[in-house]
C-alpha cells in the first residue's frame, strides 16, 4: 500500500510537473510568437485567425508610400525578431527581405500570393510584374486566409494553437463569404439597369475588386507615373463622354493629374484608403462609394 501510494504521488507530481511546463511555454509562445504583415489590411485576417495568441505588426505605416518607403535600421532589428513575415509583392519587399533574413535567417517568408490569380501590370517597381493589390478581393482573400492559417500552425505547432487557428479560420471563412455575396448583391443590381460600371481612380489599386465585380476601372496615373500630356487629352475626353463625376484618390500619392482633370470636367475628389487596417470596413465603404459614384450617363437598360 506505501509503495502504491509513492507511486501515485510521484505520478501525480510528474504530471502537473509536464502540466506546468506545457503552461509556461504556452505562455511564452504567446509572449514571443511575432508575425509581421507588410500591409495594414492583413492585420485584421492574421489577427481573427491567432487570437490574442500572436504579436502581430504591420511594416508600412499608414501614410507612407510602398513605392519607395524605407524601414530604418531599427526597424529591421526588431523586424528580424519575428518567427514569420506575410509578404504579397510590394515594391519595399526585395529590399527588406536580404536584410532581415541576413540577421534572421530562420524567419519564414509567406508570399501570399501563391495560387492567387494574379493581374499582370507594368510598374517599374513591384515584384515579379503583377499588381499587389490581391486583398481587394474577399474571394482571393479567403484564399490567403487559409495559406495564412497553415503558415501559422506550422511555425508555431502546438495542438492549442493549432485548435484555434482552425476554429477561427471556419469563422473567417463564412465572415469573407458573406461580405462577398453582400457586395455581389449590391452590384448585381447595378448591373440590372447599367449597361457599364465605371470609376475613375488616381492611383489603380482596384483591379481585383473590379474583376470581382464587374466593374471598369480607369486611372489617371500610367504604369506608376504621371499621365503624360497625351495620356491626359484622351482621359479627359473619355471622362466627359461619361459624364463621370467622381475621382477617388489615395494618400500619399500626388494628386496633380486628378485636381486637373477634376477642374476641367467639374468632378468631386473622393478620398478611400484600401490600405486600411480594418478590412471589413473597408471594402463595404469602397463598394458603397463605387455604387454611387457609377456615372449617370450610362444609365442604360441592357438590352
Amino acid at each position: 500500500m506505501t509503495y502504491l501510494k509513492t507511486l501515485l504521488s510521484k505520478t501525480t507530481l510528474s504530471i502537473l510537473f509536464t502540466l506546468l511546463l506545457l503552461a509556461s511555454f504556452s505562455q511564452l509562445t504567446a509572449q514571443d510568437a511575432r508575425v509581421l504583415v507588410s500591409i495594414a489590411p492583413y492585420l485584421e485576417i492574421v489577427e481573427k485567425l491567432a487570437g490574442n495568441k500572436i504579436q502581430v505588426e504591420v511594416i508600412l505605416p499608414q501614410g507612407a508610400d510602398a513605392h519607395d518607403y524605407e524601414p530604418t535600421p531599427k526597424q529591421i532589428q526588431r523586424y528580424a525578431e519575428s518567427q514569420v513575415w506575410f509578404m504579397l509583392g510590394e515594391c519595399f519587399e526585395k529590399r527588406m527581405q536580404t536584410a532581415l533574413q541576413s540577421q534572421n535567417p530562420n524567419l519564414v517568408v509567406c508570399d501570399l500570393r501563391t495560387d492567387i490569380p494574379l493581374i499582370k501590370e507594368v510598374h517599374p517597381q513591384h515584384i515579379g510584374g503583377y499588381d499587389p493589390h490581391i486583398w481587394m478581393s474577399p474571394r482571393l482573400m479567403i484564399l490567403q486566409a487559409k495559406t495564412i492559417a497553415e503558415t501559422l500552425e506550422q511555425a508555431f505547432p502546438s495542438p492549442e494553437m493549432k485548435e484555434a487557428i482552425q476554429n477561427n479560420l471556419v469563422k473567417l471563412i463564412n465572415e469573407l463569404e458573406a461580405l462577398d455575396n453582400e457586395i455581389h448583391e449590391q452590384f448585381e443590381e447595378l448591373h440590372k439597369t447599367h449597361s457599364k460600371i465605371i470609376v475613375l481612380v488616381a492611383h489603380p489599386a482596384y483591379s481585383y475588386f473590379c474583376r470581382e465585380y464587374g466593374i471598369t476601372q480607369l486611372s489617371i496615373e500610367q504604369e506608376g507615373k504621371d499621365p503624360s500630356a497625351k495620356e491626359l487629352t484622351h482621359l479627359l475626353q473619355e471622362t466627359k463622354k461619361l459624364q463621370i463625376k467622381t475621382i477617388f484618390i489615395q494618400g500619399p500619392y500626388p494628386h496633380k493629374g486628378a485636381q486637373l482633370i477634376a477642374k476641367e470636367i467639374g468632378a468631386n475628389l473622393v478620398t478611400l484608403n484600401p490600405n486600411s487596417a480594418h478590412y471589413f470596413q473597408m471594402m463595404r465603404q469602397i463598394a458603397k462609394e463605387f455604387a454611387e459614384a457609377t456615372p449617370k450617363a450610362i444609365l442604360e437598360t441592357n438590352p
